[in-house]
C-alpha cells in the first residue's frame, strides 16, 4: 500500500512539473491564439532576426549610427549650473559659494526635481517645462530665459538622476530587477549584462523575450541566443521604456527544482514506513 501511495505522489508531482519554480514561456501557435478567451492576454510573438532588426532601424527616428538623445521626463533630477552664479545651481552650487569655489560641497547635490507635470522651478525665471526635451534643448531654453537677468549666461544641464524611464529584467539572471534607461542606449545584451548575466546553471538562452506594448495584446519579441553570433542581434535590438526582458528557465533546471520539492515528501514516507516496520 505504501508503495502505491509513493507511486501516486510521484505521478502527481511529475505531472505538475509545468508549474515548478522557474517560469517558461514558449511561442503560442496561431491556432491556439485565435481560440483564446476574450478576457485572456493574447501576446503576439515576433522572432528577432536580421530582417526585423534592419526594419526597426529603418523605422526608428534614429538609425543605429545616429546619435542617441535622452529626453527628460517626470521625476528625473537635473543638475543645472550657471557659470559665475553658483547661487542658481541648487544646493551643491550654494555650498560651493559659501565654502569657496575650491572647497568641496558638503550638502547633498539634490538638483532640480522634474514634477509630474514635467516642470522645474528655476530661480529668476520661475516654472520651466522640460519634459520631452533633450539636455541641449533645456540648456538653450534656460539660456534664453536668463538673458533678461544675466548678461551672456552660460548654462550647463545634466541629468543626475534617471528616474522617468526604466526597463525590467526578470527570469534566470543573477540580479533580476529594474534598470533605469540613461543617456546611453540600452540593448538586450546590455540589460542582461547589467543584471549580472544569465544564470549558467538554470537559464535557457534559446528563449529570451522582450515584452512590450499593450497589456492585453503585448508584442513579445523572441531571441534565440543559443549561438554566440545571435547575441549580435540582441546587441542591435534597442530597448524602450517599460520593456520587460525575460530569460526562461531551462528544462533540466525545472526538473531539478521539481525533484527538490518531491524528495522531502518521499523521504518522509520512507521514514514513516521504516518506523512502522520497526514497531512490527
Amino acid at each position: 500500500m505504501l508503495r502505491v501511495i509513493i507511486l501516486f505522489f510521484l505521478l502527481v508531482s511529475l505531472s505538475s512539473c509545468s508549474i515548478a519554480p522557474g517560469m517558461k514561456m514558449k511561442p503560442i501557435p496561431p491556432s491556439i491564439q485565435s481560440t483564446s478567451s476574450p478576457n485572456e492576454i493574447k501576446p503576439i510573438f515576433i522572432p528577432i532576426n536580421v530582417a526585423l532588426v534592419e526594419r526597426m532601424h529603418r523605422m526608428s527616428k534614429y538609425n543605429l549610427d545616429d546619435a542617441y538623445y535622452y529626453h527628460i521626463g517626470p521625476h528625473d533630477i537635473l543638475n543645472i549650473y550657471v557659470w559665475g552664479h553658483p547661487e542658481l545651481s541648487g544646493p551643491m552650487g550654494q555650498a560651493a559659494a559659501e565654502q569657496g569655489t575650491n572647497a568641496p560641497p558638503t550638502l547633498a547635490p539634490t538638483g532640480y526635481l522634474v514634477s509630474s507635470d514635467g516642470e522645474i522651478y528655476f530661480p529668476l525665471v520661475g516654472a520651466v517645462h522640460v519634459a520631452g526635451k533633450t539636455m541641449e534643448q533645456t540648456r538653450m531654453q534656460l539660456t534664453s530665459l536668463l538673458k533678461k537677468y544675466i548678461r551672456k549666461p552660460q548654462v550647463d544641464v545634466r541629468v543626475m538622476g534617471f528616474r522617468s524611464k526604466k526597463i525590467y529584467v526578470m527570469g534566470e539572471v543573477n540580479k533580476p530587477g529594474l534598470q533605469p534607461l540613461t543617456d546611453s542606449p540600452m540593448s538586450i545584451t546590455d540589460a542582461i549584462n547589467l543584471a549580472g548575466g544569465m544564470d549558467q546553471k538554470t537559464a535557457d538562452p534559446s528563449h529570451i523575450f522582450v515584452i512590450r506594448g499593450n497589456y492585453a495584446r503585448p508584442e513579445v519579441y523572441w531571441l534565440n541566443a543559443q549561438s554566440p553570433d545571435a547575441l549580435l542581434l540582441g546587441e542591435n535590438f534597442r530597448l524602450k521604456p517599460q520593456d520587460v526582458v525575460f530569460v526562461s528557465t531551462a528544462n533540466i533546471a525545472r526538473w531539478n527544482r521539481a525533484i527538490d520539492q518531491i524528495l522531502p515528501t518521499i523521504q518522509s514516507l520512507w521514514f514513516t514506513y521504516a518506523l512502522i516496520q520497526q514497531v512490527r
